[in-house]
């Protein structure tokens, strides 16, 4: 249903993005790149590190690979396609859609650090706690993902989606993103959240 749910909204998007018959401008790579860097490649590298995802029959360490391969592609793409709208504009991060893009962009740069701070956890033990560098590393990252579908679903309420698709349909479209969001980033919150529990009971008993 989550794989149903994400090709639907992004098919549209990028169907939206693609609509010029000529030259393909600014505004519509922009679209093109996040929505295939935000939206189909990062929440597939969130899913493939769970066992019942569609990464199964790989080994844990083979999905740690995909899961490191789809996440770099899909953060290049995603900071290629906010600089050049960034650029092209003469104000940035003035609307609600800008700001939260900019916060997913910081926390998908440092996502991607921590990531490798992760692949190098043991070598790095004597400096970052194994177990505090993946952790922190699950939480940034679902962070940033989770803020670039609220970005997106700003992005359905332009005017500009609007006049093509309908605000009706737009309405649709963040019901969608909301749904896979949701079931993406419960897995991992429902982690952190019992290995926090955990820690404070022992803690305090």
């Amino acid at each position: 249903m989550v794989y149903t749910l994400i090709g639907g909204s992004s098919f549209v998007t990028l169907w939206f993005g693609m609509k010029s018959p000529s030259e393909i401008t600014i505004f519509q790579w922009h679209i093109v790149l996040c929505v295939i860097g935000y939206q189909l490649l990062m929440p597939y590298a969130l899913i493939c590190l769970q066992s019942d995802s569609w990464a199964s029959a790989l080994s844990y360490t083979h999905r740690r690979r995909a899961h490191g391969i789809m996440q770099l592609l899909g953060s290049i793409l995603a900071f290629v396609g906010s600089v050049i709208m960034s650029s092209h504009k003469t104000i940035n991060f003035n609307t609600l859609h800008g700001k939260f893009a900019l916060a997913a962009l910081l926390f998908t740069i440092v996502s991607f650090a921590n990531g490798v701070s992760s692949l190098y956890a043991r070598q790095l033990r004597r400096y970052i706690p194994p177990r505090v560098s993946m952790l922190s590393h699950t939480l940034i990252g679902t962070l940033a993902f989770l803020l670039s579908s609220v970005c997106l679903i700003y992005g359905y309420l332009k005017h500009s989606f609007t006049d093509w698709a309908s605000r009706e349909f737009a309405y649709v479209l963040i019901t969608i993103t909301c749904s896979y969001t949701f079931f993406i980033c419960f897995s991992p919150i429902y982690m952190l959240s019992r290995i926090l529990f955990e820690a404070i009971k022992n803690k305090i008993f």
